[in-house]
């Protein structure tokens, strides 16, 4: 809010380079709106904004930019501001950045930083792209399960600032194998004597090498504030907090809606991104669904006698396809979401085809009987009666296309949200094109 009131007032104030008076301004907001605002400045104002500010601040601003803007910064700033600021990161945060900038550039700024940082951040970068290794951190708090409630608690208030975060704290064996989890609110309330293995509770973890989406699962089940993670000997080895999981969960969410759209991922600000990257993200996508439709085209010209005859069966075609194409959106649109929160899974695919048959069925006769009283309308008895029976198949048909393509593309481990509106609606186009000028010929040879 404080943001939006002041913006115009910065922008005056960065005409006039009155750059002390941003600065005074600027660190009164949160670390999230100074980020906000950098990324919706000008390219020649990013660093200069940034660099103005106090670096225990700029620390904090960081890691709420966006990839790009990072990398535009981190390209404006001396090798020892670099690695001061690198270092001053939470790894994960660190981790996040390292990732996204060319491999190039990465290994020369992780030979800017000090050997026990530099071999934390390689660590992390090890693990598999998109795994729970790459966006945990080494930064929790652990104890044993022999201590007391005093120890314990002493020993939190000594490290707390170790630690990304404190609200939970983890109990680990003499081998730092995961034995459970304690609140540390729990600590306040119970007796100091008391030892911790007689109150802690079993803890929720999640392997490194586990797809980050199941952290996100598992964290949203139950209700975490932090996820333990794992080695493949049980030793923890590391935290995913909450926060890196809600940026999870709109990464994969844009990402899943962008590739439902046809549109290859970006990350940037739309209002900002320029054109030529706008274009190379939708053009291959556009040029591919151009050649999939020339079936559609061709399968027209292989029935260009039937239609040369009867010219009225054109008018209803848009209608025909489109219904099938709103069809199969729909049914695809609803598997897909319940196959990513794990309300469906692939052993779910037959009582899920069986469902969506009848369910296509009640459709496709409701969407008939109103093409067969708009055929009538437009074209008669005859023409009524085959847009019915195309109506009726071609929702049909559809609805089955648009429930059975996620589960197909789950089975061979590619992602289901391909499947959205662009990709499917060509197919079913195809479809709906092919079934429709077959039953008119049909019916006229009858």
């Amino acid at each position: 809010m404080l943001k939006e009131l002041l913006k115009p007032e910065i922008e005056d104030l960065i005409e006039e380079e009155q750059w002390d008076d941003i600065r005074d301004t600027l660190i009164l907001w949160q670390e999230v709106e100074t980020a906000d605002l950098i990324t919706s400045l000008k390219s020649e104002y990013k660093y200069k904004i940034f660099s103005i500010l106090p670096k225990e601040y700029y620390t904090k601003v960081f890691p709420e930019l966006t990839a790009i803007d990072q990398q535009k910064i981190i390209e404006n700033m001396s090798e020892s501001d670099i690695a001061e600021l690198l270092e001053n990161i939470s790894p994960d945060d660190r981790t996040y950045f390292l990732e996204s900038i060319p491999e190039e550039m990465s290994q020369k700024i992780l030979k800017l930083l000090g050997s026990e940082e530099r071999e934390i951040a390689s660590w992390l970068l090890a693990y598999p792209e998109g795994s729970v290794g790459r966006m945990m951190t080494p930064e929790y708090i652990a104890i044993k399960p022999d201590w007391t409630v005093e120890e314990a608690f002493e020993y939190v208030r000594s490290n707390i600032e170790e630690s990304e975060t404190y609200t939970t704290i983890y109990v680990l064996d003499s081998k730092k194998t995961l034995i459970g989890s304690i609140a540390i609110r729990k600590l306040f309330f119970t007796d100091k004597n008391t030892l911790i293995s007689d109150i802690m509770n079993n803890c929720p973890y999640i392997s490194a090498y586990e797809d980050r989406e199941e952290a996100v699962d598992i964290i949203k089940k139950y209700n975490l504030h932090s996820l333990a993670v794992v080695n493949d000997r049980h030793s923890m080895i590391g935290i995913v907090t909450i926060d890196d999981i809600f940026d999870v969960a709109q990464e994969e969410y844009s990402e899943d809606f962008h590739k439902m759209a046809g549109i290859n991922q970006f990350d940037d600000n739309l209002k900002i991104t320029p054109i030529t990257v706008i274009y190379k993200k939708r053009i291959l996508w556009l040029l591919a669904l151009v050649f999939v439709n020339l079936f559609s085209g061709g399968i027209i010209s292989a029935f260009q006698t039937t239609i040369q005859k009867h010219i009225i069966l054109v008018v209803f075609l848009p209608l025909l396809i489109g219904s099938g194409g709103n069809a199969g959106s729909q049914s695809a649109t609803l598997v897909i979401r319940s196959l990513a929160v794990g309300d469906v899974t692939l052993k779910d695919w037959f009582y899920m085809l069986s469902k969506e048959m009848i369910v296509a069925s009640i459709l496709g006769l409701s969407m008939a009987l109103g093409g067969y009283i708009l055929g009538i309308i437009r074209g008669g008895l005859e023409i009524a009666s085959i847009v019915a029976m195309s109506m009726f198949s071609i929702v049909f048909i559809g609805s089955i296309i648009g429930i059975t393509l996620p589960f197909i593309l789950t089975k061979f481990k590619i992602d289901p949200a391909i499947s959205g509106a662009p990709v499917l609606t060509s197919i079913c186009d195809i479809a709906g094109t092919a079934i429709y000028c077959s039953i008119a010929s049909i019916y006229f040879l009858i």
